[in-house]
């Protein structure tokens, strides 16, 4: 089954303009080509977390397939399995305080 089709957002131009800037820089620095969606999912959890909304704890003991988080409320750490189309950042709920979390993944894969 197909997903259906995204509506473009209504963008002017200067903001388009700054839009593709900040989404080479992101690129060139990760090193991830990512659609937009992935683009703006990421850096849309990054600012929630910056803005004090979540909690952001980085991964740690990554393994392909899940990654080590350590809770910043409760200091327990909990595994957490990795999705298939991952980014830099996941939300997540801690298992244990039921603290929302962002974990940024870090640049490297």
């Amino acid at each position: 089954m197909t997903e259906p089709r995204q509506k473009p957002i209504s963008v002017p131009s200067s903001e388009r303009a700054l839009l593709n800037q900040q989404k080479e820089r992101w690129e060139k620095v990760t090193g991830q080509k990512t659609d937009w969606g992935q683009f703006l999912g990421t850096v849309a959890l990054l600012g929630l977390a910056a803005a004090g909304v979540y909690s952001l704890v980085k991964a740690r003991e990554r393994s392909l397939h899940s990654v080590d988080v350590q809770c910043c409320e409760c200091n327990n750490t909990f595994v957490m399995a990795l999705p298939t189309e991952i980014g830099r950042a996941i939300y997540t709920t801690c298992p244990h305080c039921d603290r929302e979390l962002v974990v940024d993944l870090g640049i490297s894969r």
